[in-house]
């Protein structure tokens, strides 16, 4: 049965109103995204990026419950972006070992050209890992996945001694997580030191892995 006029006018403002809900909350984020990467942890507040979108603090919660709930929004951005760099990297080398090293530099990239968004999403707030917003599909298990599934194709073809991938997966994510942990931290590293570090974990890495199958 076809809408009278005005139930057609009803069902477009009510598409318009969840368009504008929709824009509405995208700025916000976007906005609170900007303010963290420029004022950090310790200095966020809603009330600055109400100001930053030209609303009062009051319409931040019609959209987010409170700091840490957009907070936790502005970090799993960051693991959307971290999660598309991993899966890219990967989709460039076709061997293990090539995808291996691939994707840990990639690793090395997102976090020192996001350092903010790195500390909040594996230092600063690590509980979020286990958290999952509404409306995002991509989390930390897809990138913990894709090291996973270079793990898994070295040991199908006998380039990786056979083992438990998890496990294995594991400690090559800890041992780069600890060379971008120092590089982050208290500016010990400059950048060029952190990259030559870097390049020697991921030598590590490969020797450990894959260097008996020469």
């Amino acid at each position: 049965m076809s809408l009278t006029k005005s139930e057609r006018i009803k069902v477009a403002s009510a598409a318009r109103r969840e368009q504008q809900k929709g824009d509405l909350q995208s700025t916000i984020l976007e906005a609170a995204t900007h303010l963290f990467e420029e004022n950090g942890y310790e200095n966020f507040s809603l009330r600055q990026v109400a100001l930053a979108i030209g609303y009062t603090p009051t319409t931040i919660y019609l959209y987010f419950k409170d700091k840490d709930d957009l907070l936790l929004h502005v970090a799993y951005d960051g693991f959307r972006l971290f999660g598309e760099s991993l899966e890219n990297a990967y989709a460039t080398k076709p061997e293990p070992s090539e995808r291996l090293d691939a994707v840990g530099w990639a690793y090395f990239d997102f976090a020192m050209s996001h350092p903010i968004h790195y500390q909040l999403m594996f230092m600063q707030r690590a509980e979020f890992l286990a958290c999952k917003p509404e409306g995002y599909e991509s989390t930390m298990d897809n990138s913990f996945g894709i090291l996973e599934r270079i793990v898994q194709e070295g040991i199908d073809s006998g380039l990786i001694t056979p083992g438990d991938v998890r496990t294995y997966s594991a400690l090559i994510w800890a041992s780069v997580h600890g060379v971008v942990s120092l590089a982050l931290t208290g500016n010990l590293l400059t950048y060029e030191e952190a990259k030559g570090l870097f390049a020697l974990q991921q030598e590590a890495v490969h020797r450990a892995f894959f260097e008996h199958s020469k």
